[in-house]
């Protein structure tokens, strides 16, 4: 198995308006296994929570009351995705294909130009779609593919690690599934 490194990405946005309220993501080696860094921030907005997200998520009014601007999580992951050398820019996993342009348009960036610079998208038009890759895998096998990320993970003979609907735990479980299912690919070829 190739020993790089890759982005996990998972929000968690108030609904119905969308709204980015926490950011999760890890940096997870694909042949080791190991989590190198984890980072979580609740992003501030006047927006009031409902019920029904503050029970999913459980992140409360206060954490996003007090939580940093969407930027300053963009700079970290900037940050992370640099430190770790993770594969090619485009290569950013998550669960489902909107997130990395939920945070782009949330961010009001524009296409990316190889630099991090103010206004301009750093993680390139292209993420990995672990769900569509999930379900691929099943097509493949001829299983049942719908599942949620925990489900998902069960059905891989994985457990889910930590709370569904954090953005950190599912980045990380996201990441997880991703190594699996890479391991399975490269034993079957």
């Amino acid at each position: 198995m190739i020993d790089k490194n890759f982005l996990s990405l998972d929000l968690e946005s108030a609904q119905p308006s969308g709204t980015i309220i926490q950011v999760g993501a890890c940096i997870g080696n694909l042949k080791s296994g190991e989590i190198l860094e984890e980072y979580s921030a609740f992003i501030h907005t006047d927006e009031i929570l409902s019920d029904f997200i503050i029970k999913l998520t459980g992140i409360k009014q206060e954490d996003v009351n007090n939580g940093i601007h969407l930027y300053q999580a963009y700079l970290r992951l900037i940050s992370m995705f640099e430190h770790w050398n993770c594969q090619n820019r485009g290569c950013v996993l998550s669960w489902g294909g909107g997130d990395t342009q939920d945070l782009k348009n949330q961010l009001g960036l524009k296409d990316y130009n190889n630099k991090p610079e103010p206004n301009t998208w750093y993680f390139g038009r292209r993420w990995i779609d672990v769900k569509t890759l999930f379900v691929a895998h099943q097509w493949a096998n001829e299983q049942k593919h719908q599942a949620g990320l925990a489900k998902a993970l069960t059905k891989l003979g994985l457990q889910f690690d930590g709370r569904k609907h954090d953005a950190l735990d599912d980045a990380r479980n996201t990441f997880l599934i991703f190594r699996e299912l890479i391991k399975r690919m490269s034993n079957e070829l």
